[in-house]
């Protein structure tokens, strides 16, 4: 009997809040979930920031630099005040360096000290990058502006769009759309600047009749939404500049142990000069090219590859608030969660990989050193 009590139980909450809240309700009340504007650049939130020209600052910007602010007030509030009976701050704060270096020295063994400061600074980076997009409000708040050719809109509600069906795409927008609805606003905001008393009954009946010509297309408007922040992994610029660093602090702990000899892995010209001994000198001299390729090709595997992630993850999250808003998403936000967790901690672990065997000798410089 209590199995199904515990059934039913199930299946009630599934029905209200997979069916009618999301398919019933929210449509009601005009807040049914809009699907959101999905777009692989950084989307730009303010052009010629500050007054400067051509400063362009992107919600990705915006999700960088609340993560770097995040964890230096982490790490900063963690050491700020040390004492032998560690609070929580110094101490989650502990266990988690603890546990990145145990981890860094049982990989890289004595060459743990070099790696281990970028290692783990890059993955409380990320791992704080990737939590921030999680956030409530994160990619959903955001400046509400005519949508631009192209783009899918909705109906301005006040403050929020207007979607009163379940599973509204919205309606996409042409370039007669976007020039209606950005001279609506004009005239709009014309309008609220003549209504000010100072200005007289005159004046403030001359602007009344622009936005009354405007009225009928004030409601066919379609809006979408620029969210203020997004996640920082979700910018294919971050996550190649984050390879880039890393591959080339590869490079640098390579050549500080082993010297410019570590080069020669790449250009084997010892390998060369004793062909006509080992003829298969030549062999390994095309490997060590090829060796060449492939650390190039690092950027890319770095990059993309925490960028797929991170940028599939919130599509997803996304499309499944767009089709159920209930419950449902909710498991995805828990894989999310898990998965800003593992690209992080991957990305990490093969920065430490790769710089614990580049400091590694190869061949013959193996046993010079």
């Amino acid at each position: 009997m209590k199995g199904v009590l515990l059934l039913l139980g199930i299946i009630a909450v599934s029905v209200i809040m997979c069916g009618v809240i999301p398919f019933w309700l929210m449509p009601e009340l005009g807040i049914a979930v809009a699907l959101p504007v999905i777009m692989v650049p950084g989307e730009v939130v303010w052009e010629d920031f500050l007054g400067i020209n051509g400063l362009t600052i992107t919600n990705t910007l915006i999700g960088t630099l609340v993560a770097d602010v995040l964890v230096l007030i982490f790490a900063f509030g963690a050491v700020r005040k040390l004492s032998e009976v560690p609070g929580r701050w110094q101490g989650l704060f502990e266990v988690l360096t603890d546990a990145l270096y145990g981890l860094a020295k049982s990989t890289a063994g004595p060459n743990a000290r070099k790696i281990f400061p970028l290692m783990a600074t890059i993955f409380l980076f990320l791992l704080v990058a990737n939590w921030v997009k999680l956030v409530p409000g994160a990619e959903s708040v955001g400046l509400m502006h005519c949508a631009a050719e192209g783009i899918n809109g909705y109906e301005r509600n006040g403050i929020i769009l207007k979607v009163d069906k379940a599973m509204d795409a919205g309606t996409r927008a042409t370039a007669a759309d976007y020039d209606a609805c950005h001279h609506a606003e004009a005239d709009e905001h014309a309008a609220d600047e003549a209504a000010d008393p100072g200005e007289g009954v005159e004046g403030e009946q001359s602007a009344i009749e622009p936005a009354g010509d405007g009225d009928a297309a004030v409601r066919d408007d379609l809006y979408a939404v620029t969210p203020f922040v997004r996640g920082a992994a979700t910018d294919l610029n971050l996550t190649l500049g984050l390879g880039l660093i890393a591959v080339i602090a590869i490079q640098y702990f390579g050549v500080k142990s082993l010297g410019f000899g570590y080069f020669a892995k790449f250009v084997n010209i010892p390998a060369l000069s004793n062909v006509a001994k080992k003829p298969m000198g030549i062999m390994d001299f095309v490997v060590g090219l090829l060796e060449l390729v492939l650390e190039f090709a690092k950027v890319l595997s770095f990059g993309f590859r925490l960028f797929g992630n991170l940028f599939a993850g919130g599509v997803l999250l996304a499309v499944m608030a767009f089709l159920v808003a209930m419950l449902v998403p909710g498991i995805v936000y828990v894989l999310e969660l898990f998965i800003g967790l593992i690209q992080a901690f991957v990305f990490a672990m093969l920065l430490l990989i790769f710089s614990s065997v580049a400091m590694q000798g190869h061949g013959e410089h193996e046993a010079e050193h």
